[in-house]
């Protein structure tokens, strides 16, 4: 992402604090499941990017669940899903 984008996604993080960015996303996860739209989408992005970029511990999850995933499609794990479902 662009280094503009960040510091504005600083700003409005830093305006608001933590707590309320955190009650926010939930706010905003919530209008996503109603609406499953991009925009919707969008809305929980850049409030969880906010989070994400202040957050020593949820950019370490974040990494953990990555590479968990990616070790996942390497072995094959989510191919057993696709057997139960067909």
């Amino acid at each position: 992402m662009e280094s503009e984008l960040f510091e504005k996604l600083s700003m409005i993080h830093r305006h608001f604090g933590n707590e309320n960015q955190r009650r926010k996303l939930v706010e905003e996860a919530r209008e996503y499941i109603e609406a499953e739209n991009d925009e919707e989408a969008a809305d929980v992005f850049v409030v969880a990017m906010q989070l994400y970029m202040n957050s020593v511990e949820i950019r370490k999850i974040v990494k953990a669940k990555v590479d968990r995933t990616l070790d996942r499609i390497v072995s094959g794990y989510y191919e057993v899903d696709k057997k139960i479902l067909v």
